[in-house]
């Protein structure tokens, strides 16, 4: 099994976005290969997201947990969890599974 990293985390297409007007914001992500491998896939992801950094350091994802999906997809992964405050913050973070 190929070990797969993410990097240049975007919420619709913004790097660490202070405001959005998205009901259901898009996230996207990139794949690094690990080691020096090559032709690295995606096999499934993992979203959680959190109203703290604290939580979202404990891996607990009390806005969103997308459990493991099964999916190559990257970009485009619609916000799926509690609705979203006006000025509320969120944090974000994405595990994926290669193969």
């Amino acid at each position: 099994m190929s070990i797969v990293n993410v990097a240049n985390l975007r919420c619709e297409y913004l790097t660490n976005p202070l405001g959005i007007d998205q009901v259901q914001p898009r996230l996207s992500w990139q794949l690094v290969a690990a080691r020096g491998e090559r032709g690295v896939a995606q096999r499934a992801y993992q979203v959680l997201a959190a109203s703290t950094r604290e939580l979202l350091a404990a891996d607990k994802g009390d806005l969103w947990d997308s459990g493991k999906v099964a999916s190559p997809h990257s970009a485009h992964v619609e916000y799926a969890g509690r609705k979203l405050a006006s000025r509320q913050q969120c944090w974000w973070k994405v595990r994926v599974w290669g193969g």
